[in-house]
């Protein structure tokens, strides 16, 4: 045999190899307490504004005792088991994970809009108080005499 047929050989044998390793891909058996899609983008949104809340200001967290993992659990009446359960499950799923995350940035879009109108609202009245606090200069010449020259 020549050192191009071993060559051949080893890539055929290595393709048949891979081909046959991944063919027995199973799928992650249901979690015991599913939980919908919607109820995941909803945690995953909460979980993503909680993290980016998180590394702008922990100290605010540690200031008031709050754990963001705790308030994720808290809130949606799940445990950590659960969770990785689901998350274990649904990434598995590439379609079904991808309208996860579609939906995910389009909350997270949604409500940075929100805030930022807020924002705006907040921005004007801060500009319409200081605008009222501001001294108004009196005109020097009476409204009479400048009707008279106006004729």
């Amino acid at each position: 045999m020549s050192l191009i047929d071993r060559k051949h050989i080893l890539v055929f044998a290595l393709i048949i190899f891979v081909v046959w390793s991944c063919s027995d891909v199973q799928k992650r058996p249901k979690p015991d307490k599913l939980l919908s899609q919607d109820k995941m983008v909803n945690i995953y949104t909460d979980m993503l504004i909680l993290d980016g809340v998180y590394r702008t200001n922990p100290k605010k967290f540690e200031t008031y005792g709050l754990e963001p993992t705790e308030h994720i659990y808290n809130k949606f009446d799940i445990d950590s088991l659960t969770l990785a359960q689901n998350m274990s499950y649904y990434n598995l799923d590439f379609e079904v994970n991808s309208e996860i995350y579609e939906q995910v940035q389009k909350n997270i879009e949604a409500k940075k809009q929100i805030l930022d109108s807020i924002s705006q609202v907040k921005d004007s009245l801060k500009r319409l108080e200081r605008e009222a606090k501001k001294p108004k200069l009196k005109d020097s010449i009476p409204l009479s005499k400048k009707i008279m020259k106006a004729d």
